[in-house]
């Protein structure tokens, strides 16, 4: 399978313009007309690889990807509010005990401050494991002009975690906007999308003006030195029935494969395990190690990682 970054620093990598050897050369996001905020450890410059060619597609990996020309705004301007004017855009508005919104656009009342209506819009991208192979392929194309001749580095898309962390965020963020009476947008590629619909059933969603929670999906069309963003379709849902599809997740393993594994690590790793009724001072068991941000990777793909 061939994986490898397609967008560096807002270029697609064919892409040898005077314009993308200057921004690339600057660490330049085009997106967002700054310098690239994306970082890695593993490098002391930003790592601007926007999107990734993974199974055939074009995955966008930093969320300013969906910035490009404000198509995602407009888009949703005209679909809620049926036109661009006297539309304003405010990025990470907070709201205590919450946390913040991406974006909230607002409609106001011409030449006035008075807020007619507005709705929150929330993005969410791709997520890599193996992410180090996907540096790799970043800097020897930095280093080269180009990637190996197989076009393909040991990264994978991480679509277990992303919807594992989104989807309470959805469920969260949902319940305020229905109690509200307004709408959040969540701004996903189609490809992301499929992995969720596909993981909780959701095969019938279809819009309805009456929900809340807008599920707004975009894709890439790809030309010979660029890929430009368009939606592909709209859905939406109530938290009801998000709810409901979460809880009723057919991939729930049953009890008795949970107790086999416990009985397994009974018989081979009874001495690694901590007796209660035994006072001892030994450190047999401990807690997931986290990252350097506190975070606790979970990796395991026997919990559907890949």
């Amino acid at each position: 399978m061939k994986k490898y970054p397609s967008e560096i620093f807002g270029y697609y990598w064919q892409n040898n313009s005077p314009e993308a050897k200057s921004n690339r050369k600057k660490h330049f996001c085009p997106f967002h007309d700054s310098t690239c905020f994306k970082q890695s450890r593993l490098i002391d410059f930003p790592f601007g690889v926007c999107t990734a060619h993974y199974d055939g597609a074009e995955l966008a990996l930093c969320p300013r990807r969906f910035l490009e020309n404000a198509t995602v705004f407009r888009d949703i301007a005209k679909h809620h509010f049926k036109n661009i004017n006297d539309i304003l855009v405010f990025s990470e508005v907070g709201l205590k005990g919450i946390g913040n919104f991406d974006f909230v656009m607002i409609k106001h009342k011409p030449m006035s401050i008075e807020i007619e209506d507005f709705v929150v819009i929330e993005f969410q991208t791709g997520q890599t494991t193996s992410t180090g192979k996907l540096v790799e392929a970043f800097s020897e194309y930095l280093n080269t002009g180009h990637f190996n001749q197989k076009l393909s580095y040991g990264f994978g898309i991480n679509s277990y975690d992303i919807w594992k962390r989104s989807f309470a965020q959805i469920l969260n963020k949902g319940i305020i906007l229905e109690k509200w009476k307004k709408k959040i947008y969540w701004v996903v590629q189609d490809q992301i999308f499929q992995y969720f619909q596909k993981k909780y059933r959701l095969n019938t969603l279809k819009y309805h003006d009456s929900h809340s929670t807008i599920f707004a999906l975009y894709d890439f069309k790809k030309t010979e030195s660029s890929l430009a963003l368009y939606q592909t379709r709209i859905f939406s849902s109530t938290i009801d029935d998000l709810f409901n599809a979460f809880r009723q997740n057919d991939e729930i393993p049953p009890v008795e494969e949970f107790i086999s594994r416990i009985q397994t690590k009974i018989q081979k790793d009874m001495n690694l395990s901590l007796r209660l009724d035994v006072e001892s001072t030994k450190k047999y068991i401990d807690t997931p190690k986290p990252s350097s941000t506190g975070r606790i990777k979970d990796d395991s793909k026997e919990f559907g990682v890949s």
